[in-house]
């Protein structure tokens, strides 16, 4: 082979020193990328470190939370699946933790020498799945939602390591909820006798998946990731797109779910008012019932029933012939 290529350069030659804060944020608002971490100031390295590190978590629970569906699939061609679909998560997780290594951060300390508690998922990834139709659900509401928020930083992401990063990402997330929209309708039609078992399992699962996005934007207090364009559009701006989303396949299938388009507002809008809290023990919200933000930010905290039994279960291990048993 003959020729040579050029390199891509690891340093905008028109970026501002780090210590310049101001120049360097009016830099990246017009369209600058980060290449080397050395050349961000530390206010910039702590956000976009906070939003890798919580990305490394989420992708690395898909474990513990799809564990029981591997092992409860009612045939070969369905455990394939969930073992695709794991497969593709913990091929996420260590993208993410390679990128946190550029931050002096040790992958195999962040995943084995933490507490189970100081992992900082999602609460929709803290309940597991527990067969088939959880896993599929899941895909459609769970892995829909963390494709709208990853293709946002793709599209965004000021620094250009992380955002190349992810366009195998998306390409995999986008797979697993097609795969999820297209199970869900061939068990629809084709098994009514499972329709109410769907139906029960999305009741609990839609208002979780909303619930990704985080708090509304009249109470979010942390705005670094737009300032420093680590993401491109709000908490209510994303999870609008999911609704839309959601909602109108949900409503193409049959199923029921508590959101609908307002013609009035252009938008698609819950039939209730966020915060509200769910019944861990009865897998049911109360959806008419609004609680302050604190009470919210309490369950969140705590933790679903799968998380510390879940880490322990990554830190443990335990894996072993029982996933391939007939």
């Amino acid at each position: 082979m003959t020729g040579t290529v050029d390199a891509l350069p690891l340093v905008d030659e028109s970026a501002p020193p780090p210590g310049d804060l101001e120049a360097f944020s009016e830099w990246l608002a017009a369209g600058g990328d980060v290449e080397l971490l050395k050349d961000a100031p530390d206010p910039y390295r702590d956000v976009l470190q906070q939003t890798i590190a919580i990305a490394a978590d989420l992708e690395i629970m898909s474990l513990p939370l799809l564990y029981n569906a591997l092992l409860n699939a009612p045939d070969v061609e369905a455990r394939i699946a969930v073992a695709a679909s794991i497969q593709d998560e913990m091929g996420h997780a260590q993208m993410m933790f390679r990128l946190l290594e550029e931050f002096g951060v040790s992958a195999q300390a962040t995943i084995f020498g933490r507490g189970p508690e100081a992992y900082k998922s999602f609460y929709i990834l803290e309940h597991g799945c527990d067969d088939y139709i959880e896993f599929i659900c899941m895909q459609t509401y769970g892995d829909r939602a963390g494709y709208i928020t990853t293709v946002d930083l793709a599209a965004n992401c000021s620094f250009a390591p992380y955002r190349r990063s992810l366009a195998k990402v998306n390409f995999e997330e986008k797979f697993h909820f097609r795969h999820g929209e297209r199970e869900i309708r061939r068990l629809w039609e084709k098994r009514p006798d499972l329709r109410e078992r769907i139906q029960a399992t999305v009741d609990w699962m839609f208002p979780l998946a909303v619930e990704w996005f985080g708090v509304t934007d009249d109470r979010k207090s942390r705005t670094g990731q737009l300032t420093y364009r680590i993401r491109g559009h709000s908490n209510d701006e994303l999870r609008q797109r999911w609704l839309r989303e959601a909602t109108a396949f949900s409503e193409s299938v049959g199923l029921r779910v508590p959101a609908h388009y307002d013609q009035e507002a252009d938008a698609y809008v819950l039939d209730y008012r966020l915060p509200v809290l769910f019944d861990e023990a009865t897998k049911t919200w109360d959806l008419t019932t609004t609680v302050e933000w604190p009470a919210k930010f309490a369950q969140w905290k705590r933790g679903g029933p799968r998380k510390l039994p879940g880490v322990a279960l990554i830190q443990g291990q335990r894996w072993g012939a029982e996933l391939w048993v007939a």
